[in-house]
């Protein structure tokens, strides 16, 4: 037995809760359950791509079989993880493209009315997820 929080294996027995172990570090105090996790890895990255698809949240966790809280909590990781590869990502400007057409995006953007927007631009097999700000609305 392992404590979660600082990795330590001189760990104790301290009781039984709803039917499960219970552990306890002696290194940190912290008390803590020997538990798998509830959803795997697939499931998460199941439930986000439902939801990028336009899923709605309730019925992704009706699908899953979790909470609408557990579903929003996974999107939302998914949004800081992705913010932080667009934050690392440094764009490849050897290849210039050949032409690049604005209207379509600009007619969308102008459609949808305020709040945050975001568009995806795609050059060739490279795409780019760009946040389009109020700003950027009137300049296009």
């Amino acid at each position: 037995m392992m404590c979660a929080r600082c990795k330590s294996e001189n760990v104790k027995k301290n009781g039984n809760s709803c039917g499960k172990q219970r552990y306890y570090c002696k290194e940190c105090g912290k008390t803590f359950f020997n538990s798998e996790a509830k959803y795997t890895n697939a499931d998460k990255r199941r439930a986000v791509l439902m939801y990028l698809n336009n899923c709605g949240v309730r019925k992704t966790a009706l699908f899953i079989g979790c909470s609408r809280t557990t579903v929003t909590n996974w999107v939302r990781q998914a949004k800081r993880e992705l913010d932080r590869i667009i934050e690392d990502f440094e764009p490849d400007y050897s290849e210039i493209p050949d032409i690049i057409e604005l209207d379509e995006i600009y007619t969308f953007i102008q459609k949808k009315g305020g709040g945050q927007s975001f568009g995806l631009l795609t050059l060739g097999t490279q795409s780019v997820l760009l946040r389009l700000s109020s700003a950027t609305k009137k300049i296009l």
